[in-house]
């Protein structure tokens, strides 16, 4: 007997009517459990992340890089914190060795014992607002001897951050590049004729826009934010001299000795020249260093003679602080903590060895990143991030065609 078309019906809308309920059943619960969970992980994920961010606005440098557990509860916690100087600190001065890799020790033993030699600013940075870095000129005397040394430690770090730039020398060398100065020479009195042949190729190119000079020997570090906050108060178009750590010498009139002894400001630690003095002194360097100041090995201090050249004009040198003749640890030992800090930030240190170039380059980096950081200037931030990221590529490139350093 063949079965009832109409049961086997029921039978069949039963079963599938059970499974459907059941699906259905089982669905709801499964997306119940995704969606608790859903909403707890993203309620949590945005507490976080609101927290994260409040660390990161108010504590720019919680990150440690690969430190134990037990390592950052040493970490001082406050405010207004320094990447470097804020780290874990041991108090026997030894060097710390429980670091976990390469970059931890570069940041705990290279760079934070700055922290205990120059001033360590937080807050409150102001920039430049007078003047910016493409006003001015930077003009370094340098030779062949520290082309491989102090002269590509200057190229690769401050100076990679500036527009105008030179390097006066006798011998060609185009990785930095060299402006070559035909005939003169490669030993220490060669630096006359460097520096003022030097000036007049320089004026000559910028002499419509620049509107300051800088001129510095090749191992001397310069911090141009620093630096440019001190020309706020001067008018480039007046004639002056600007720089600091003064030395006494005596000027000369036709080679003969005056009775005039100057109070000339180092060109180890730099000084600047303004437009207008640049303006008024071209027209004489020649005669005066040929005719004038003695060329003599004892007497190769261009940066006495260009003083008394101004002299001579009737100009004085005008000194500022933050002009240092040596390095921080010495500059440190030589005039103590009251002194050295009585200016926190110092424009330049001269006799900084190329090693030392790039770790006071790579501190000055991150303290003004605290500051920026510290103080929420997310615009000047930004604008310094994108000027620092451009010139580093452009370095990298630079590098990559080096591959090997070129024979002198």
């Amino acid at each position: 007997m063949r079965p009832c078309i109409s049961t086997i019906g029921f039978n069949y809308r039963s079963l599938l009517s059970v499974q459907i309920l059941f699906f259905s059943i089982g669905f709801l619960c499964i997306t119940y459990l995704i969606l608790s969970n859903f909403s707890q992980v993203s309620v949590e994920s945005i507490i976080s992340r609101t927290q994260t961010q409040s660390v990161l606005i108010n504590n720019t440098d919680r990150i440690v890089l690969n430190f134990e557990r037990q390592d950052i509860n040493h970490v001082v916690r406050s405010e207004h914190k320094s990447f470097i100087c804020d780290r874990m600190r041991k108090n026997d001065g030894t060097r710390e060795i429980n670091v976990s890799s390469e970059l931890d020790d570069h940041l705990l033993n290279i760079l934070r014992p700055y922290c205990d030699v120059v001033p360590i600013p937080r807050k409150n940075w102001i920039p430049a607002k007078r003047y910016i870095e493409s006003d001015i000129v930077f003009i370094i005397y340098t030779g062949a001897y520290f082309y491989h040394s102090r002269a590509t430690a200057v190229r690769d770090t401050w100076l990679s951050r500036v527009t105008h730039k030179y390097f006066f020398s006798q011998t060609p060398y185009p990785s930095l590049p060299v402006t070559v100065i035909e005939n003169a020479g490669e030993t220490y009195l060669s630096n006359i004729k460097k520096i003022y042949s030097g000036m007049q190729i320089a004026y000559q190119n910028h002499s419509r826009t620049a509107k300051f000079y800088f001129l510095a020997e090749c191992d001397t570090f310069v911090n141009v934010p620093h630096l440019l906050k001190r020309l706020e108060s001067f008018d480039y178009k007046q004639p002056v001299i600007i720089g600091g750590f003064p030395n006494k010498h005596t000027c000369y009139i036709k080679r003969n000795v005056t009775n005039y002894i100057s109070s000339y400001l180092s060109g180890g630690a730099g000084f600047f020249l303004s437009a207008r003095m640049m303006k008024l002194m071209i027209p004489k360097l020649n005669s005066y260093f040929e005719n004038d100041w003695p060329l003599t090995e004892d007497k190769a201090h261009a940066d006495a003679a260009l003083n008394c050249l101004a002299h001579s004009m009737g100009i004085k040198s005008t000194l500022v602080p933050g002009f240092w003749k040596f390095n921080p640890e010495k500059t440190l030992k030589d005039n103590g903590k009251e002194k050295f800090y009585a200016d926190p930030e110092p424009n330049t240190f001269h006799r900084t060895h190329p090693l030392a170039m790039h770790v006071l380059d790579e501190f000055y980096i991150h303290q003004l990143l605290d500051r920026l950081g510290n103080d929420k200037n997310f615009d000047e931030l930004m604008k310094f991030t994108r000027q620092f990221v451009i010139t580093h590529y452009e370095l990298l490139r630079i590098k990559i065609r080096e591959c090997i350093l070129p024979p002198i």
